[in-house]
């Protein structure tokens, strides 16, 4: 059964009323959708659906809050990223270290990122330690500015580049240990 953007809607707005029916069916609609993105930022499962079932908690008490503008699920895929940052700040996993102002960048091919499945990117993140994993995501997932990030997370722009240019040297590490791609030299 295909669910409508009207039925959406319809469970958003009798989740404000506090109905258990319509906020299963929200929870469950976006689970396979949203969840991909907790599991993004963490490195296990069960920290995953803990980020998953906080950030719920927040939308169904916050759901008067969301203006109509924009797709539901955007604003709560915005809600589920903040829990993911406070998530791992919370858990002090998050260690940043001396930042390095000019980061050098390392490309890794879009072509070869499109062969791999979401699953093998999401393996690939799970490798990365807690703080380059965050900038990673919030840069290139998110599409947020070295500026944005280092507000948010309240570091140097010099620290979120370095950090982005660290997980990006693992990833490529991790795609010539899986063999995806050969080392050129």
């Amino acid at each position: 059964m295909s669910v409508s953007d009207l039925d959406i809607i319809k469970w958003g707005n009798a989740c404000k009323q506090q109905d258990r029916v319509a906020q299963e069916k929200l929870y469950k609609h976006f689970y396979p959708l949203l969840m991909p993105v907790c599991m993004s930022y963490v490195t296990n499962n069960d920290d995953a659906v803990d980020i998953y079932n906080q950030s719920f908690l927040k939308v169904f008490r916050s759901l008067d809050q969301y203006t109509g503008t924009g797709a539901l699920g955007g604003w709560i895929r915005r809600i589920i990223v903040n829990t993911a940052i406070d998530f791992i700040r919370k858990e002090e996993k998050l260690k940043f270290q001396t930042p390095i102002e000019e980061a050098v960048g390392i490309g890794i091919e879009t072509n070869i990122i499109a062969e791999l499945t979401s699953n093998e990117i999401l393996a690939l993140f799970r490798y990365l330690p807690p703080a380059q994993r965050l900038v990673l995501n919030l840069y290139i997932v998110e599409g947020n500015s070295h500026a944005e990030i280092a507000k948010e997370l309240n570091i140097s722009v010099g620290t979120s580049k370095w950090h982005l240019n660290q997980g990006r040297k693992l990833l490529q590490e991790k795609l010539y240990d899986y063999g995806i791609v050969s080392r050129q030299h």
